[in-house]
């Protein structure tokens, strides 16, 4: 499903009446916040609202799939870029990250409805848009693997998986980050981003020398000798 948003330019008071919905439904939810809060909001009419979206719900579902479609978009650019994929999915996160924290009411909207006690159509969207997200960062991690860049063995599924989930941590936690001493600097976004990916890319475990094989002399030395204390 896609809705047109209407551009400023387009139609005037739309734009507006999108920033307050957002703002509204983020902090209240679907429920509670009627159209005339919107409009008066917005400073336009209730019947500019109407005049720009069919019903309360087309102007919600306009604002979900604004608030998500950027993260998706970015995604799918990225895959067709060149250069290394590891660069890319830094590049996404920290995308990611400013665009979640310019948009602090987006943010709160999209992590309330997937948290799903928002509004069962915009839940829906949410979904669909996390799908096409999960899809696009699950493609940059197999673009790695099949070109070499990424272990053989990487589960692109599950590492997209660990980055979305990072992002998430870091805008719900970001204040904690601030107030303790000892994760403090993790809350300045271009840190947090080089530290996380540094062990989403590298991993944690120490890469060790590979064993020398021996020569054939010496694995014969090494059958004998286990036959005879056997």
């Amino acid at each position: 499903m896609s809705l047109q948003i209407p551009s400023a330019a387009e139609c005037g008071g739309a734009r507006s009446i999108l920033d307050a919905a957002t703002r509204l439904f983020a902090d209240e939810g679907f429920e509670p916040v009627s159209v005339a809060r919107i409009a008066e909001t917005a400073g336009v009419c209730k019947a500019n609202v109407f005049h720009h979206f069919a019903s309360k719900e087309a102007l919600f579902l306009a604002v979900m799939e604004q608030a998500s479609g950027e993260h998706a978009e970015r995604a799918e650019a990225l895959l067709h870029e060149p250069g290394p994929s590891a660069l890319k999915v830094r590049r996404l996160l920290a995308f990611e990250i400013e665009l979640m924290i310019d948009h602090g009411a987006r943010t709160r909207l999209l992590l309330r409805e997937c948290w799903d006690f928002g509004h069962p159509r915009a839940r829906e969207l949410a979904q669909q848009v996390f799908r096409r997200n999960f899809h696009a960062v699950t493609a940059l991690f197999e673009q790695g693997r099949a070109s070499g860049e990424f272990r053989a063995d990487l589960d692109p599924a599950a590492a997209t998986l660990l980055l979305i989930a990072t992002k998430q941590f870091f805008m719900q936690q970001r204040a904690a980050l601030r107030a303790s001493p000892d994760v403090r600097e993790f809350s300045d976004p271009s840190v947090y981003v080089d530290r996380i990916c540094s062990i989403v890319l590298d991993g944690v475990v120490a890469r060790r020398a590979p064993r020398p094989v021996a020569a054939a002399g010496e694995r014969r030395r090494r059958r004998r000798s286990g036959a005879q204390t056997s």
